[in-house]
């Protein structure tokens, strides 16, 4: 099922954009779920309270928050990579405006049916294809964050069930189980270096034996039962690497 956040001044529009959602996705056999909001405000609310959209189909010229200034926040503020923003206006020369937020397409009012088809449907694809990108999780202050996987440096636990998400920018941490989070990401090149610490291959700078650097200079060491293990699973993920260029 994909959750989809339509947000929009003009409940006409929601009703329309709602109608054409119903249509495109039933027709392909695909489970959907929508919330409408009819101010930046109320989605931010929404946002806050940890809820994640799959899709958002976002107004830009509305009163208060405008739907950039919603998308601004949604990127930086909640730390939302993943979900997919799909940009709405009555001025085409708006557009520019809104790309540098990752947006996947920019629809002009009156909106086109057809095109509209076209563009939920390619959403729908291209969120199938990065389902595995995103690392997804509760920050203690953030709240709900999706982080590109690619971004994670490593990750350590430390007391009290807290496990800290290193990145080159930003430090986020999060109640949970290293050794759940690891089978969650041991197919994308995480490595189990020690009990208590998970780390990134492709942000490995230098290994030893017993050290590993990593991207952003941090030395960590490497438990000595795992030494062997790590030896090989590293050595085994470079070939896979020289054997896809």
């Amino acid at each position: 099922m994909i959750k989809i956040a339509i947000c929009d001044d003009e409940s006409i529009f929601i009703e329309q954009i709602k109608s054409m959602i119903k249509s495109t996705l039933s027709e392909a056999h695909i489970s959907y779920l929508t919330d409408s909001f009819t101010s930046g405000e109320k989605l931010c609310e929404k946002l806050k309270g940890g809820t994640i959209y799959d899709l958002a189909f976002l107004d830009i010229s509305m009163n208060g928050m405008n739907g950039i200034e919603v998308g601004a926040k949604l990127r930086y503020y909640f730390q939302n990579k993943k979900t997919i923003i799909i940009y709405i206006s009555s001025y085409d020369n708006r557009a520019k405006e809104v790309f540098c937020l990752d947006t996947f397409r920019f629809l002009s009012k009156p909106i086109d049916p057809e095109l509209f088809k076209k563009d939920l449907l390619s959403a729908y694809k291209r969120l199938n294809e990065i389902q595995d990108d995103f690392f997804c999780f509760k920050d203690i202050d953030r709240g709900q964050c999706n982080i590109p996987v690619e971004d994670i440096i490593y990750l350590e636990i430390s007391k009290g069930h807290k496990i800290n998400v290193i990145t080159k920018d930003t430090r986020y941490i999060f109640y949970g189980k290293l050794m759940e989070v690891f089978e969650k990401l041991k197919a994308q090149g995480f490595l189990l270096i020690h009990h208590s610490i998970l780390i990134n291959y492709y942000h490995i700078r230098q290994i030893s034996y017993e050290k590993v650097l990593m991207s952003n200079e941090a030395s960590l060491t490497i438990s000595g039962p795992k030494r062997k293990e790590i030896r090989a699973n590293y050595l085994q993920l470079r070939k896979n690497k020289e054997d896809d260029k």
